[in-house]
């Protein structure tokens, strides 16, 4: 039976009906781990990621590593690429050896990173070797048990079946009580809970936060390596997506639809993911209109929907008091390009976080807020003398227009929502 309403329209009218535009949808779609040939301008990255994690195929101890760098910096996918390529290479030397990556957005407690981190490898073991039919292996529950039960459990299946593993945690900073989750992995050999060779490799976005959050015990039991991704150029962006051209059918793609994609990406310091999901999103809007070519304009339409998703995202992973910092600073500005001091978001912000019931925070944490939001790519600053002998004075703008970091940042935090008067963050784009 065809599904049709009064008016005698049918889904069958739209499906299979539109403008075949993609060919392998999977190349622009964020997250995916393509082969090293498409990966652009990070050979030195994976050089240094591969030679940390090195000793893993020759049944030695690897580094641990810190990984830092802005979203769309390549720092999930040079890390998952490299730590896929060492396992295959241990392997080939009958060494058995795993990688496990966890999203620390998607698991941000401990016991859920730890729940992810078990069955991660015991669903593996059990493809390899069928281990759930063995009576000796039996899982822990998935709910009402502690994360202590899911690493030990853990160890006693790495201990059995691996002498090499690599554990990536992405967006560290996103997971609650982290301290006591790296002490715990970190210490496992020392400590004599197994005899395999770990490494931990750890990404974050948020240099100077990250590290001040990490304790004295971690700091000392991780030690290893620290990299900081640079943003990619103009030049290198535009490589990154030529090389994810197949995922259109051939002949889809305008003349200048790369060039403008990675022109607009790069003007938003350099970020991939942007690049690629502008694409993706560029596509999308083409087949939605039954066009059967992606043009520049298709592009130019799509940036602001990728830069409000985008820009959601990094702000979501704010602790609260950064909202208010950036809502202050965003309320004090009158478009893009126009500047503000830090003293001047100061005076306002202790307004705000007043009207909205928050501790007030002193000047200093105000003013390392606002340096994660530059480190974040939201906004940039620029220190200036004052003249007259007063000293040096730090001046904030804003990377993106005020109006989508405005609703991205009321989306995120209903009772500035309250504040704003607004039932909606979209009426502000309005």
């Amino acid at each position: 039976m065809t599904n049709t309403d009064e008016s005698g329209f049918s889904v069958d009218q739209v499906i299979g009906n539109s403008p075949r535009i993609f060919q392998d949808k999977s190349l622009v779609s964020v997250g995916t781990v393509p082969d090293e040939d498409r990966i652009v301008g990070r050979q030195e990255e994976i050089t240094n990621v591969a030679l940390s994690l090195e000793d893993i195929i020759y049944n030695d101890v690897p580094d641990n590593i810190q990984i830092y760098g802005k979203t769309g910096t390549g720092k999930s996918l040079v890390s998952r690429h490299v730590s896929s390529k060492i396992v295959e290479r241990a392997q080939e030397n009958s060494i058995p050896a795993t990688n496990v990556y966890i999203d620390c957005n998607a698991n941000n407690t401990i016991t859920r990173a730890s729940r992810t981190l078990y069955f991660s490898v015991f669903d593996e073991l059990d493809e390899k070797y069928g281990i759930k039919a063995q009576p000796s292996i039996s899982p822990p529950p998935k709910r009402g048990v502690g994360w202590k039960t899911y690493t030990e459990r853990l160890w006693d299946l790495v201990d059995d079946y691996y002498d090499g593993l690599v554990i990536i945690l992405d967006e560290i900073d996103l997971l609650e009580e982290f301290n006591s989750l790296l002490h715990a992995l970190s210490r496992a050999r020392e400590n004599d809970e197994i005899e395999t060779y770990i490494s931990i490799v750890l990404i974050s976005n948020k240099t100077t936060q990250f590290r001040n959050e990490v304790n004295q015990r971690v700091k000392s039991s991780m030690g290893g390596s620290e990299f900081v991704f640079s943003a990619y150029n103009a030049e290198q962006l535009e490589d990154i997506l030529e090389n994810r051209r197949d995922a259109f059918e051939e002949g889809v793609l305008s003349e200048d639809t790369i060039s403008k994609a990675a022109e607009l990406a790069a003007d938003e310091h350099g970020d991939a993911r942007k690049a690629i999901e502008l694409l993706n999103k560029a596509g999308m809007m083409a087949r939605r209109n039954m066009d059967e070519t992606v043009t520049e304009n298709h592009v130019t339409e799509a940036r602001d929907l990728v830069e409000a998703d985008l820009l959601s995202k990094s702000i979501s992973t704010l602790p609260d008091q950064a909202k208010l910092v950036l809502y202050t600073l965003t309320k004090r500005l009158n478009g893009r390009g126009d500047t503000v001091s830090t003293s001047q978001v100061y005076d306002r912000y202790q307004t705000v976080a007043k009207d909205v019931e928050s501790n007030v925070l002193g000047y200093q944490r105000v003013s390392d807020l606002l340096d994660e939001l530059e480190f974040l790519g939201v906004t940039m600053s620029e220190r200036k003398g004052r003249g007259d002998r007063r000293g040096i004075k730090k001046d904030h703008e804003l990377n993106h227009r005020p109006e989508i970091v405005l609703a991205a940042t009321l989306a995120e935090d209903p009772r500035l929502q309250d504040l704003e008067s607004v039932s909606s963050p979209e009426d502000i784009l309005q």
